[in-house]
């Protein structure tokens, strides 16, 4: 069985497009889009959208795992997001996630001299004058000392390592990459994340989960990137199917 664990490392933000966050003009778009694998085994996708614009960026992201033990389904993971950042810091946020069956929104704004975040079960101000996410698209994210949680609302302190840089092996080729570690003392928090020396791409990431087992993210491209793609779109269609029957 999967450890909460491994849901503390996704942090992050989803890819449905939202009511409300309407982009105000037209931008450039880079897709970050990641295998994720559980130890050897592969469990899904995560797709990063950001789209940069005059007045900001404005980010989608969706999450998709399922784990199975011999072929028998025991964890499944659909996280949804959008995030709207000014200025290098969070502006709004709406997030919907579905953990194993387990169902949390967060829905967050500036609105001033605060940061208001409202879930399922509270509405928390946040008094912090540039709040962040787990942006690991700008690396900018990790000069912070506490981040909120995309998934639960939580504003979690975090520490962060400087692991040097290193040779990284992505498929065929060697990228010289720079790594960080993010950690907390309750241990919830065990992230390493690599970007690309010299232009700040984010690369992959890492985490110890459940114990002794192992979270990581590698980047997809071509064929591969092209099916993970179809399989997010699927499933954002059997999701709003979903949401349409519960009404």
């Amino acid at each position: 069985m999967v450890s909460r664990n491994l849901i503390r490392t996704i942090l992050v933000t989803g890819m449905l497009a939202l009511p409300g966050l309407a982009a105000a003009t037209t931008g450039s778009a880079d897709e970050l889009l990641f295998r994720v694998m559980l130890d050897d085994k592969d469990i899904g996708v995560h797709r990063f959208s950001v789209d940069r614009r005059d007045d900001g960026e404005r980010v989608d992201i969706q999450a998709d795992f399922d784990v199975t033990f011999f072929a028998i389904p025991v964890y499944s993971y659909d996280h949804r997001n959008r995030e709207v950042w000014r200025d290098g810091c969070l502006a709004r946020i709406e997030s919907t996630t579905d953990d194993n069956g387990d169902e949390f929104r967060v829905d967050g704004e500036d609105v001033g001299d605060r940061f208001v975040v409202s879930t399922r079960s509270e509405r928390v101000e946040l008094d912090a004058e540039c709040v962040m996410s787990f942006a690991y698209w700008n690396r900018d994210f990790l000069t912070q000392g506490r981040l909120l949680n995309a998934q639960t609302g939580e504003y979690l302190p975090v520490s962060l390592e400087d692991l040097g840089t290193e040779q990284l092996r992505l498929g065929e080729n060697s990228v010289t990459a720079q790594g960080y570690r993010l950690s907390n003392r309750d241990e919830e928090i065990d992230i390493d994340v690599w970007y690309e020396s010299g232009t700040g791409r984010w690369l992959s990431l890492e985490s110890r989960v459940g114990g002794e087992r192992t979270l990581r993210y590698l980047p997809l491209a071509g064929a591969a990137a092209e099916r993970a793609r179809q399989r997010l779109a699927s499933n954002s269609k059997v999701a709003a199917t979903m949401q349409e029957r519960r009404k």
